[in-house]
């Protein structure tokens, strides 16, 4: 997701689901499920794994580079090129670079999808019988939201270097339910084989087949691995994407949260009085499947021996199934242990849904410890937030790499569709939801160059210099920049504070105004990995703290947006 970008307001059939619905429904406003990974891939050998792709010889040249060696005079820049910046000429802080115009032939059939006209790009959709299908599908309707989609795709192809070609999307539409693995596999074959493509945007949500089976076969799957961990990009490299940080990212930080500003001092946030006196003594209740995934488990076992070796001791360490009808049953035997223990803070890793029943389980049985937020499958937005029992998250805390709100027609997507088109999109509920693979495809595109292949835009995504990292605009980059032990093929990379507001009345991510919202501490300040400085938390001091940015004039200099017109031939312009 990027920046302040906001989910939508329910519907009268998210209503009947109840609260779980509504966690489905933010799950698929967000584009975030959890996924089941298979053990055999069955991989083909098109991975082709290189020492340092940024120094693909068949990356352009970027406009920075060109003017530290005197070399700008030598290329062609187009119109829309901002000298100053190096950046193209968009109403956003991640504008991609500025590269060359090219001119004459472009290699063709450079890779799987490509000729030297037209680029193919799937856009999945889910069944109509899958719930997911039918939760998004009252959101907006499916032809409006496949209109702004092309609408996006008009735009970028007239604003990015495309090597004189164009992206052509196609709709895919699944005949099979989101655990399938079979149809999955099916399904990736025939985007492959049949339609072509070169990325797919969007896959099953409940399985990895698809994009692995994509992967075998050197096609792109933007925004399908979605809540699943690094090893799983790894594994698909470089033909999985992401735009929202992954559990080992968000576990980086949490560890350096947890380190530098819990350990050690007193948990004077619990609920229960007594605990306020007591050093704080850490729990962690995390999510796990059965049979056990891999990455799932090494990346617990990592967390465990970062609490080890900084001499962190948990009280208890408990893990459950996301089976619906046990889970109630579930929360009450964790909170017991919980208890038991002694557990003065808890930190969860898991699933929205859990929370529900944690902390009812907590206060039928008279415990009233603090809450650490980490921020893992949207447990950090609002709308969720306000399910949970409200006199156990009155003490939630914890990180986040979400933004700070800001209203929807001053979010990067809206800014971007309406600056180029003049008007609001078709789909005003999903256009935060369909624009940010779009971006993220066309940035890769434009900064692969002519020679348009897997590995091009892999580099040239690597290239992309970080950007943002103001409290409304994330820092995304993508690659090596010693923030990660493994190359990083997701977007966001830095943290926030935050904590839950019990007693504010604001409108959360589905628009809906109610009480009870996160809120920011410091103004939203974000930190990257090992940048949290050692001092006590600033949780739950009000001064200094932010629930929203609605006044564009109020925000941090970082965030400013400056007036860029729109582009002549765009529709805005009277093109």
């Amino acid at each position: 997701m990027t920046p302040a970008q906001r989910p939508w307001p329910r519907t009268p059939l998210l209503r009947r689901w109840g609260p779980i619905a509504v966690v489905l429904a933010v799950f698929v406003a967000a584009g975030v499920v959890a996924t089941t990974h298979t053990t055999d891939k069955g991989k083909a050998s098109t991975q082709r794994a290189t020492t340092n792709p940024v120094d693909n010889p068949d990356l352009p040249v970027m406009y920075e580079t060109a003017k530290k060696e005197g070399k700008v005079g030598d290329y062609d820049w187009d119109p829309g090129c901002d000298k100053t910046s190096g950046r193209l000429a968009l109403p956003t802080v991640y504008a991609p670079p500025c590269v060359p115009v090219h001119t004459g032939p472009n290699g063709g059939a450079t890779a799987p999808g490509v000729t030297a006209d037209t680029i193919n790009v799937v856009l999945y959709q889910a069944p109509p019988t899958d719930l997911t299908a039918a939760l998004q599908a009252n959101t907006d309707p499916p032809e409006a939201q496949w209109a702004t989609a092309q609408d996006f795709a008009a735009e970028f192809n007239h604003l990015f270097q495309m090597s004189g070609r164009k992206v052509k999307l196609i709709r895919f539409q699944s005949n099979g339910i989101s655990t399938d693995d079979t149809t999955a596999r099916a399904d990736a074959i025939k985007v492959a084989d049949d339609l072509h493509a070169f990325a797919s945007i969007g896959g099953p949500a409940q399985t990895a087949a698809y994009e692995d089976e994509l992967a075998a076969r050197g096609v792109l799957c933007l925004g399908c691995g979605l809540s699943v961990g690094d090893a799983d990009f790894q594994r698909d490299a470089p033909h999985m994407w992401g735009t929202l940080a992954t559990p080992d990212q968000l576990l980086e930080s949490v560890f350096d949260y947890v380190v530098q500003r819990l350990y050690g001092r007193k948990a004077s946030f619990a609920g229960d009085p007594a605990f306020r006196k007591e050093t704080r003594k850490f729990g962690t209740v995390s999510y796990t499947q059965d049979p056990p995934v891999p990455s799932a488990t090494a990346l617990r076992d990592k967390l465990n021996k970062q609490y080890a070796k900084a001499g962190i001791r948990q009280g208890v360490n408990e893990t459950y199934l996301l089976d619906l009808a046990k889970l109630p049953e579930t929360a009450t035997t964790i909170v017991g242990h919980l208890k038991a223990k002694g557990v003065t803070t808890v930190v969860f890793v898991g699933d929205p849904i859990m929370p529900i029943y944690l902390t009812k389980a907590a206060t039928a049985q008279h415990y009233f410890p603090e809450w650490i937020v980490t921020g893992t499958v949207l447990t950090d937005t609002s709308a969720l937030a306000r399910l949970y029992d409200q006199e156990q998250w009155a003490h939630a805390f914890g990180v986040s790499s979400l933004a700070v709100p800001v209203p929807q027609h001053q979010s990067t997507a809206w800014r971007l569709y309406t600056w180029y088109y003049g008007h609001d999109p078709a789909a005003p509920k999903t256009v935060g939801v369909i624009y940010p693979s779009l971006f993220q495809l066309f940035t890769g595109i434009h900064l692969a160059g002519p020679h348009l292949t897997d590995l091009t835009f892999q580099g040239g995504l690597f290239r992309y210099p970080p950007s943002g990292g103001g409290p409304t605009n994330p820092r995304i980059s993508y690659g090596n920049h010693g923030l990660f032990p493994a190359p990083d093929y997701v977007g966001v990379d830095d943290t926030t504070e935050i904590w839950w507001d019990a007693n504010v009345t604001a409108e959360d991510e589905q628009g809906k105004v109610a009480k009870g919202h996160y809120r920011y501490a410091n103004g939203g300040r974000r930190y990257l990995p090992g940048q949290i400085p050692k001092r006590p938390s600033d949780a739950f001091k009000r001064a200094g703290s932010v629930v929203e940015y609605d006044d564009p004039t109020k925000l941090p200099a970082s965030d400013r947006i400056p007036d860029v017109p729109p582009w002549p031939g765009s529709p805005a312009a009277g093109g």
